[in-house]
Formats: C-alpha cells, structure tokens, sequence
C-alpha cells in the first residue's frame, strides 16, 4: 500500500516538475511559450498530474485512472514528436499502472 502510495506521488511530482521546466526552458528555441501552448498544457497535462497527486495520498484509485487517461492524449501526441517531449508519456502510463495495481488490490485497502 505504501509503495504504490510513494510510486503514484513520485511519479505524478516528477512529472509535474518535467513539464513545468519544459514550458519554462524549451530546449528547442529561445523564446517564451506561447499562451495557447501553456493553456492546453495546463489543461490537458497539469491539472490532471496535480489532481494524481492528491489520489495517489488518499489512495482513490478511480480518480487516479482517470487522471492518467486524462493525461494520456496530449503526452501520447508528445511521444509521436522527437526529442525530450517523448517522455512526458511516462508519468501517465506509471499512473494508470498505479491506479490498475490499486483497483486489483482494494480488498486489502
């Protein structure tokens, strides 16, 4: 119980932590992101790695599920383009591994 507790809150804060700094510093140009760009990230990556957090500490294994699925289009499309932005799909997918080992092992929660 515990384990899956610190998997799902270190991988959600590492994912969270590797967003943000991709946002901040693209590796790729020099210039700041864009409105669009930052809203939809916000939208689609952070709100639900930071709602993943708060279900990985109280164990809620549905709403953590459902984060991850809610994370997954937009870390997928990054899978798809080259360079560093692949692996913001690790975050999710440790999620929903997470939340299904959770969801398989409620009788003992």
């Amino acid at each position: 119980m515990k384990i899956l507790r610190l998997i799902g809150v270190v991988g959600s804060i590492g994912s969270l932590l590797f967003c943000s700094f991709i946002l901040v510093y693209n590796p790729y140009t020099h210039s700041s992101v864009d409105p669009d760009v930052f809203t939809s990230f916000t939208i689609m990556y952070l709100s639900p790695i930071m709602l993943a957090i708060y279900a990985s500490l109280t164990l809620k294994h549905n709403l953590l599920i459902i984060c991850s699925i809610w994370a997954l289009p937009l870390s997928l499309y990054c899978l798809a383009t080259p360079g560093v932005f692949k692996f913001l799909v690790i975050g999710p997918i440790l999620l929903l591994i997470v939340g299904i080992v959770m969801l398989k092992n409620k009788r003992t929660y």
